[in-house]
């Protein structure tokens, strides 16, 4: 029907198509205006995002910092057998465990002479209760050695391997293999260490004062993990 139209209105019918198709160019132009001013914002928030995650992060860094500082005068015991309802925990921690390491320490010359309980330990307790079941290991011992206790406290690190007493063949039997003292390690720390401990492309790692130090290869040099809540593959990368 087109062909039919008169030349005037083939233009007016031309105007009305441009007029639609402009109106539809603005309405398009509002459109990609709109997704760029979105997509300002958006970039913009992402980068808030990324100052606030770092924020975030060396906030926990310097958290886990503290708290470990403040665990720096206990070590954990596993393996010491008791119960939910025990009693003289401090004395027979001591007694058992503490004191022979302490002899062992004296006669190496380490320290001086064994101190008495009073003046090795502030307070001893249990991190957590017993599981019921056959064989469940007992639940780790906190030792907080006194303030003025911090030679005991070296000493019991130092020599804790070569003069940790072992478990009776009545304790060997309810599951318990052997005793182990180890550092009072942060949540993060801790579970930091075992990942690192259990891949295969480390060597050793162990820690010192709290922080973690890790060997890869065999023929490397210790180093230092700098911060814990960093990836394994991005410590032992850097």
């Amino acid at each position: 029907m087109a062909t039919n139209l008169t030349s005037d209105q083939k233009l007016d019918l031309l105007l009305q198509e441009m007029s639609i198709v402009k109106d539809k160019v603005v309405t398009l132009e509002k459109i990609v205006s709109r997704v760029d001013t979105l997509e300002a914002k958006v970039l913009s928030q992402d980068e808030v995002i990324k100052s606030l995650t770092s924020e975030v992060a060396t906030l926990k860094e310097k958290m886990n910092i503290q708290e470990q500082i403040q665990r720096g005068d206990a070590v954990r015991l596993f393996g010491f057998p008791g119960s939910n309802d025990e009693t003289n925990l401090a004395g027979r921690v001591y007694d058992r465990i503490l004191k022979p390491i302490l002899a062992a320490a004296k006669a190496k010359g380490d320290i001086s002479s064994v101190p008495q309980i009073n003046n090795v330990v502030d307070r001893v307790f249990r991190a957590g209760r017993f599981a019921a079941g056959a064989n469940k290991p007992p639940p780790p011992v906190i030792i907080k050695f006194a303030a003025t206790a911090a030679a005991a406290r070296v000493a019991v690190l130092k020599n804790k391997r070569t003069s940790m007493p072992s478990p009776s063949e009545g304790e060997k039997s309810t599951g318990i293999k052997r005793f182990v003292i180890a550092e009072d390690l942060t949540t993060p720390t801790y579970r930091k260490l075992q990942d690192l401990q259990k891949d295969e492309r480390v060597t050793k790692a162990w820690t010192v004062g709290g922080e973690i130090w890790i060997v890869v290869g065999e023929n490397s040099r210790p180093r230092k993990v700098k911060n814990v809540f960093d990836t394994v593959d991005k410590i032992l990368s850097s």
